[in-house]
């Protein structure tokens, strides 16, 4: 797709800053000096955040080996590269405006696919773990951006889907100039954040990552990890008010990229609904 994400972002009626958290951790990380005072200061100037972070290191999901009690002991001990996951998550659920039924099952699929795309990456070795789970994140972050810029329109759409038994991407430019993987990539772009998560999110329905691009294999690896964990949370209801029981994920895209057994596909799917059930407190409550 040749569209011009600059002319995507104009088209967007309220585009939602980068969260200033997040911003400053970033900056910090990519200095190699990092210093970790810095990283403290500016996490906790964000109760929300900060609160988050403690609760997620917690978690089975990164099986820390005792109870991290601080902030600096977090950041010390999960690792730059989940510490800058876990700080974009946190941060993402606070840019929704208001939080109901409709900004929860957003949430929901976001860390649903972040979760089941960090499992499937470290099981399969499809991916780095950590930036796949950045890419699952991030899958809809165009779904948030367009509720965020337009809550009115963005309802019904949703609404309109409902009724008419149709799945919202199959509808979205009803209501909104573009699809929510087109604002998704776009906002990404301006937030500067890395080609990979760009080409992940612009791709990870239809994986049509193009030849050209560089490193396209495993670009497609990682839209591919991402595109299996989005069909495993539709199976399993996770970010929607039902459960898809019928999918065969077998069929899916990704898992037919990453070439995956019957097999290999139903122990994931296992895992990912264990772990996000055992975690659910930790990510979404």
């Amino acid at each position: 797709m040749n569209t011009d994400f600059q002319t995507v972002v104009r088209s967007v009626r309220d585009l939602p800053p980068m969260p200033a958290v997040a911003n400053k951790v970033l900056e910090l990380l990519g200095n190699p000096d990092v210093n970790y005072g810095k990283l403290g200061e500016a996490i906790s100037s964000d109760p929300a955040v900060s609160a988050r972070l403690m609760k997620v290191a917690n978690s089975a999901f990164y099986s820390m080996k005792r109870q991290i009690k601080t902030l600096d002991h977090a950041i010390a001990v999960v690792g730059e590269k989940t510490l800058r996951s876990l700080v974009l998550a946190a941060s993402l659920e606070g840019i929704s405006k208001s939080y109901g039924l409709l900004e929860k099952l957003l949430w929901e699929d976001a860390m649903g696919c972040a979760i089941g795309s960090r499992i499937i990456a470290r099981k399969f070795s499809t991916a780095d773990p950590e930036e796949a789970f950045l890419a699952g994140l991030f899958r809809h972050l165009g779904k948030i951006v367009m509720n965020y810029s337009d809550p009115d329109a963005y309802r019904k759409l949703v609404e309109t889907a409902y009724v008419e038994e149709t799945a919202t991407v199959e509808i979205e430019e009803r209501f909104f100039p573009y699809g929510h993987e087109v604002v998704g990539a776009a906002v990404l772009a301006k937030w500067n954040f890395s080609r990979a998560l760009v080409v992940t999110a612009l791709h990870h329905k239809d994986l049509a990552v193009s030849a050209d691009e560089e490193d396209a294999e495993q670009l497609l690896r990682l839209a591919a990890t991402v595109n299996l964990a989005g069909f495993i949370c539709m199976k399993l209801g996770i970010g929607r008010r039902q459960p898809l029981e019928s999918l065969e994920i077998a069929e899916c895209a990704g898992a037919k990229v990453l070439n995956l057994s019957e097999e290999q596909v139903t122990s994931v799917v296992e895992e990912i609904d264990a772990v996000f059930n055992e975690n659910r407190e930790f990510f979404i409550g």
